[in-house]
């Protein structure tokens, strides 16, 4: 039996995971071993750890990271507890693999001590691009330490063979979010009202959700977030809590002090994946910088308002509009552009995600050879270096 390490630090990785999770829980050849951390064990987060053991998966291992603000020494510290935690946690077992989505700093530290280790990694989501954050170069050092790769889309698959990782070993499987909104049954909107205490009409709201810019100045994301509230004050609107990457919580002092005093917003430190559909299925619109409002919610038929840097050089469809948050009239205009949107291609859109996925992580591990690996070279031609 092949023993993989399923590492889950936020509700955005799990919710993306669950159904390649399910799939991996259920096969009699694999012991999965999911190991929550960061954001899962926060109170501050919604304690979100306690959405996978509801949907009845048993957690291996508990790694909480008791973080303490969101400054740029807080989350070097976080990065060093989690490293140690884990590398007791592989002293003492032997994993066949790690399955590593994305790019948060958390991952870092759990792809680190796979290397270390001698095991091989699995990377969801590499190849792509966010100019705005230091999550780049943490998902590009995470695609280097990958041993299988599963792209969400063909220009990803191709900036992961760029990178000198062998094409054999990289796979375009789609973005498993949207294999969620595709397939999930949605909560009645009456229902969902009831369940989060709201009052609210459909298509008469927005679902904001907006996270620091983390290369860019928290006098900028500060000066966005009060334009952004500015914009929104005479709206209803549900806002989601942001996560924990630098300067987010500057950010939200200010969006629960908006909250607070205006009974037309309001405000939930997260939602399950199923809730957040639901929700957003229901309104007029996503508007912050979500990398959701790109991938997935285009296919539910919603329209985005992406705002400032974070996504800058992500691969977008049509229903997304993109807008700098530097000055408020442009956001007024912008939102309002919102209901003239109509068509909703999505490029990370394929069939069968979930079970693309699991097919290539069977298929490696009946195959694997260890970490190592060759680089993968390319022909070309650069000028000024010969």
């Amino acid at each position: 039996m092949k023993k993989i390490a399923l590492i889950t630090g936020s509700r955005a990785d799990y919710g993306i995971m669950k159904r390649l999770i399910r799939k991996l829980y259920s096969n009699d050849e694999v012991e999965l071993c999911i190991i929550t951390t960061a954001m899962h064990m926060e109170a501050e987060y919604g304690y979100t750890y306690k959405n996978i053991e509801a949907d009845g998966f048993h957690i291996f291992k508990k790694i909480p990271l008791y973080i303490n603000g969101t400054s740029s020494e807080t989350i070097i510290s976080e990065i060093a507890k989690l490293s140690v935690e884990l590398s007791s946690l592989y002293e003492e077992n032997k994993f066949d693999l790690t399955i590593i989505l994305g790019d948060r700093y958390e991952m870092l530290a759990a792809a680190n001590t796979s290397v270390i280790y001698g095991v091989p990694i699995c990377h969801i989501h590499g190849g792509e691009k966010t100019l705005g954050n230091y999550d780049e170069f943490i998902r590009n050092s995470i695609t280097k330490m990958s041993n299988l790769h599963l792209a969400s889309t063909y220009e990803y698959a191709k900036r992961i063979v760029q990178m000198g990782e062998s094409p054999d070993r990289v796979f375009n499987i789609g973005a498993m979010g949207v294999e969620n909104v595709l397939t999930e049954d949605f909560i009645g909107f009456q229902d969902l009202c009831t369940k989060l205490d709201i009052n609210l009409s459909e298509k008469d709201y927005y679902v904001v959700l907006f996270h620091p810019v983390t290369l860019e100045s928290k006098d900028n994301n500060i000066h966005i977030t009060d334009n952004l509230l500015s914009a929104l004050e005479e709206k209803n609107c549900v806002f989601i809590g942001s996560n924990s990457d630098t300067g987010s919580r500057e950010i939200m002092d200010r969006i629960n002090s908006e909250v607070e005093s205006n009974y037309k917003h309001h405000l939930f430190t997260s939602l399950s994946t199923l809730e957040y559909h639901s929700l957003v299925a229901n309104s007029k619109g996503l508007i912050g910088n979500s990398s959701s409002g790109l991938i997935e919610v285009p296919s539910l038929g919603v329209p985005t308002l992406n705002i400032g840097n974070r996504q800058e050089g992500r691969t977008r469809g049509s229903s997304v509009i993109d807008i700098s948050g530097l000055v408020k009239k442009e956001l007024d205009v912008a939102i309002s552009e919102l209901d003239k949107i109509d068509t909703f291609d999505n490029p990370y859109q394929k069939n069968n995600s979930s079970e693309l996925a699991f097919k290539e992580i069977i298929s490696f591990l009946d195959n694997s050879k260890g970490i190592k690996k060759d680089f993968f070279d390319i022909d070309f031609d650069v000028k000024g270096l010969d």
